[in-house]
């Protein structure tokens, strides 16, 4: 998918989000009045609440799987390596339940700012990884060298490093693999396993420190790239890592 359509099916994506997220209680309020359904007394009140409660959140999943979809088949157009679709996907299935209620927040006259105290931190990687792919990488070489492949490993490090952080931090591993496997001590396993994650991704620190630094130098990584990319004496490419 090349950098063009891909731009266009995510803006297409976020204004139907928009949307469904928050004017359509509007749209079906208004519908409804100007139907005159309203004025039929109980005719109408449960086709509402089914519109709010059924076609909203199934708009808002299908905007979510297009992004999603997009940026799976983007990073395989460019031949990135499968642990950014991975990271792709972690990000992504993180930041879910935020975008998923964002409008019931919005609409409950939740502060803009403690709405976004609840955005997980995976939601800027995501964003920042999809404003990247927007751009059009593909048209350079595939075989950065020197100095370029540092910065290719750095954004590919802290990408690992990340979705490795939220996989070892994430109560949600053990409930998949308790309902996949249903075995009480392969689940005790990977919880040890995901204690070990913890104690050595955290570097000593407690909290999201560690990832608020990682974010800092990923983001940098890739918008260094993008700038390098328009230098005469840079290596441009599609991403290798």
């Amino acid at each position: 998918m090349f950098a063009g359509r891909y731009l266009w099916w995510n803006m297409f994506a976020a204004m139907a989000y928009v949307f469904f997220a928050i004017y359509f209680f509007y749209v079906s309020w208004l519908a409804i009045r100007v139907s005159g359904c309203a004025s039929l007394a109980g005719s109408c009140g449960g086709l509402e609440a089914k519109l709010n409660a059924v076609v909203r959140p199934y708009g808002m999943v299908a905007c979510g799987i297009i992004v999603l979809a997009c940026g799976i088949m983007r990073i395989r157009f460019l031949k990135m390596s499968p642990l950014w679709g991975l990271a792709f996907f972690v990000w992504f299935g993180t930041s879910a339940e935020f975008f998923f209620t964002f409008g019931n927040l919005w609409f409950a006259h939740v502060d803009m700012g403690a709405i976004l105290a609840g955005m997980p931190i995976e939601t800027l990687f995501l964003a920042a990884l999809v404003i990247f792919l927007c751009f059009p990488v593909e048209l350079y070489r595939k075989s950065p060298e020197g100095g370029l492949r540092v910065m290719y490993f750095v954004a590919g490090f802290t990408a690992s490093y990340s979705f490795s952080f939220t996989v070892a931090n994430s109560p949600q591993v053990l409930n998949y693999v308790r309902l996949i496997s249903g075995n009480d001590t392969l689940v005790a396993s990977i919880a040890e396993i995901q204690a070990r994650m913890r104690h050595f991704l955290s570097l000593g620190h407690e909290g999201l420190l560690p990832m608020v630094v990682v974010l800092a130098i990923f983001i940098g990584a890739l918008s260094y790239l993008l700038w390098i990319r328009k230098q005469p004496g840079g290596a441009p490419a599609a991403v290798a890592a």
